[in-house]
């Protein structure tokens, strides 16, 4: 039995084919309180079990095997995007599931395993030799003809851990997190204990990843939705009770949302959108126990500027504040949402809505996904979000924070998360936030586990990655449900390596200055990069990183 193993770096994907053109990557530098990953890649003539076992050596982090899980994907990428590895439906590498016993190898395909450290931030500067032990069994063990039952052997790999601590983020990211899908995919009542049990376990992933920023459902997610046609589960946070002249809130599953995040290392909170989507036409559907019987209130029952919805507004939001406050929920990490996506022709109904909100939230700020610049320059909005198709537009304007988003299939070389594109395209983000000086992200998929526009809930995401066969592969989430949480994708830790690279640019500036920084970012890759304009070869970034890490190594000295 022949057996070829190699170490590579995090950007490539190895797909379960004869041919594997990524370099062998020895070693690594890092930064203390970073999160790292490599992988090694495996290939036996036989078909045959594999086995690994982490082996620390004299490194004090945390270390974790993962087996990248292959996919199927109908619609892996947009056809007109010229910056992808493959277009065509087919088996992508992505899901990363812990190694817990034998995996099965294909005879001739490339496998891999996915390798990631924890630096922590006592750690000692110096170099670490990590190896990775691998045991290669072959199924033909017992017949005559198998010439070389087994071949053991180690992958060693040299990290290089600087004498610098990788600052906190300050960069606002949020992947809007949908607590529904966890409700309905596990088959457990909302706010139930066993649902409270899983958004913990989601939340410590969705904090560990460098999202700090988390939609809370006030009430329904007015999302992903045909108003009047199709609605989402109900997973409401408030309890609302109206007797006909007075409405009253319960907080206090929102309460235990606030601190449940907070214990898991969420910062920042952004409120659900309070009018519909694409166009602000109808309040969202709320939950209300009126009589002592639960109904729907709002929805495509009215329009969106009926005065009952206004009361309402104004009654809950007098409460709201308040408490949130009284949670340090204050105007630095609180934002509201009005409507996701309104166009052109919306912007009456945006006026009036912003108008409304600018009365009742006084100093706490709203965002929104919207990518025409009048929202702006016509005063109702001063933290818009952009489409990263759109961003230079609002370049010219001085806005109170720049923000951006992605979503879709887009192409023109722009980052994206699409299983078809090369992983540079996921982990290039970061940088790029850094060369615009960004103050927030924003993309609409963590977790969201249905169909497009809701037509049904019964999508398993491991075996139908395309929403319904609707969009691309890699736009509707970042994790898989896993059979008591959550199970990342590589493109979910490429994503967070992005953020990590935001982080430690921002520390080099601090220490130099952001010209210098610049500078640097030019002298690597020869040119000022823009999101369609940057190096398609991924060693510029593994460069980069390593040329910010050996500067950061001598000014922390």
């Amino acid at each position: 039995m022949n057996v070829e193993t190699r170490t590579v770096s995090s950007l490539e994907k190895i797909f379960c084919s004869s041919v594997c053109d990524a370099p062998k990557v020895s070693g690594i530098s890092a930064l203390k309180g970073e999160r790292i990953s490599f992988q090694v890649a495996v290939k036996a003539s036989d078909p045959a079990v594999l086995t690994a076992a982490a082996d620390k050596g004299n490194f004090g982090g945390e270390m974790t095997v993962r087996e990248v899980i292959n996919i199927p994907s109908l619609l892996p990428a947009a056809p007109e995007d010229d910056y992808v590895l493959r277009k065509e439906p087919g088996l992508f590498p992505d899901a990363l599931v812990p190694v817990t016993g034998e995996i099965g190898i294909s005879p001739g395909n490339w496998h891999a395993l996915w390798v990631t450290l924890v630096i922590p931030e006592s750690l000692p500067a110096g170099v670490y030799t990590i190896g990775v032990n691998l045991k290669i069994v072959s199924r033909y063990s017992h017949t005559v003809w198998c010439t070389e039952d087994k071949v053991e052997t180690t992958e060693r790999f040299e990290l290089k851990v600087v004498d610098a601590v990788l600052p906190e983020q300050e960069l606002k990211v949020t992947h809007w997190f949908h607590a529904d899908c966890i409700r309905h995919h596990y088959r457990v009542p909302a706010w139930s204990e066993e649902h409270w049990a899983l958004l913990e376990k989601y939340f410590r992933n969705f904090a560990a990843h460098g999202s700090n920023l988390l939609l809370t459902p006030l009430w329904n997610l007015p999302l992903d939705i045909i108003p009047g046609l199709t609605r989402r589960p109900d997973c409401q946070l408030l309890e609302i009770g109206f007797d006909g002249k007075k409405w009253s809130f319960d907080f206090g599953r929102l309460e235990r949302w606030i601190e449940t995040a907070k214990k898991c290392g969420v910062k920042n909170f952004e409120m659900v959108h309070a009018f519909s989507q694409w166009g602000l036409k109808f309040p969202p559907e709320i939950l209300v126990t009126r009589n002592g019987q639960e109904e729907r209130m709002f929805g495509t029952a009215m329009p969106s500027t009926a005065p009952e919805y206004a009361e309402f507004l104004r009654a809950l939001i007098a409460e709201l504040l308040p408490f949130l406050r009284a949670h340090g929920l204050t105007p630095e990490n609180c934002y509201f949402h009005i409507s996701d996506e309104p166009p052109e022709s919306a912007l009456g109904n945006y006026t009036y809505a912003s108008n409304l909100y600018r009365e009742l939230l006084g100093d706490y700020p709203v965002i929104d996904a919207l990518s025409s610049v009048e929202f702006f320059k016509k005063g109702l909005i001063d933290r818009p979000v952009p489409h990263e198709a759109h961003l230079e537009e609002f370049l010219k304007e001085k806005v109170a924070e720049r923000w951006v988003y992605y979503a879709g299939e887009w192409h023109d070389g722009m980052p994206g998360r699409m299983f078809g594109m090369p992983s540079l395209r996921n982990r290039v983000l970061g940088v790029l936030l850094y060369v615009y000086d960004c103050d927030g992200f924003l993309e609409w998929g963590y977790n969201f586990w249905f169909s497009m526009f809701n037509f049904t809930q019964e999508i398993d995401p491991w075996h139908d990655s395309n929403s319904g066969r609707s969009f691309r592969s890699g736009g509707a989430y970042l994790v898989y449900p896993g059979p008591d949480g959550p199970v990342d994708s590589l493109r979910h830790e490429v994503i967070a390596e992005g953020f990590e690279d935001e982080r430690a640019l921002r520390l080099l500036e601090s220490k130099s200055s952001r010209e210098e920084v610049l500078a640097l970012l030019d002298e690597v890759t020869g040119y000022r990069i823009g999101l369609r304009k940057y190096p398609r070869d991924e060693q510029w970034l593994l460069c980069l990183r390593e040329k910010v890490n050996e500067k950061l190594g001598e000014l922390c000295r």
